[in-house]
């Protein structure tokens, strides 16, 4: 019987479907590097390469801004939390910082679009699987 519930697991476990596209949020919001860092430090590389940036600009992560984005108001319970992803001018670099974001409310159920029940019973933001790139400009456009 064990054998059988393992594809299903899998299927859980590699799902990328139950992965929220925090590009919907439509907001961004300033943070700091050092309130990044529960998401770099769960890739050693990421960690390293960061540090090394960090002490190259000779600046500490707390006085390094970066931008993420940004849950809006009518998220009762996550208004005001950013996500993934980021971006960072570190020294004369940028680093984007993307990962898998998952959100959740009571229970451990899983919202995986932007819904109105979403937006009430969401309570915890979950950021997994760091990927990242160095950029010799800032991604994002100039605002008008």
């Amino acid at each position: 019987m064990f054998a059988r519930g393992i594809p299903f697991v899998l299927l859980l476990v590699s799902s990328s479907a139950m992965a929220l596209d925090t590009a919907e949020l439509g907001q961004f919001g300033s943070l700091s590097l050092d309130e990044m860092m529960p998401l770099i430090d769960k890739s050693l590389q990421l960690k390293h390469a960061v540090g090394d940036a960090v002490a190259k600009a000779k600046m500490k992560a707390d006085e390094i801004g970066c931008v993420g984005r940004r849950f809006p108001g009518q998220w009762h319970n996550l208004a005001g939390e950013r996500t993934a992803p980021y971006v960072c001018k570190i020294g004369d670099q940028w680093l984007e910082v993307r990962a898998t974001v998952r959100v959740s409310g009571r229970g451990g159920k899983s919202f995986e679009r932007i819904t109105p029940e979403a937006m009430k019973s969401a309570t915890t933001v979950t950021e997994t699987n760091p990927t990242w790139k160095w950029l010799d400009q800032d991604p994002h456009p100039p605002i008008d």
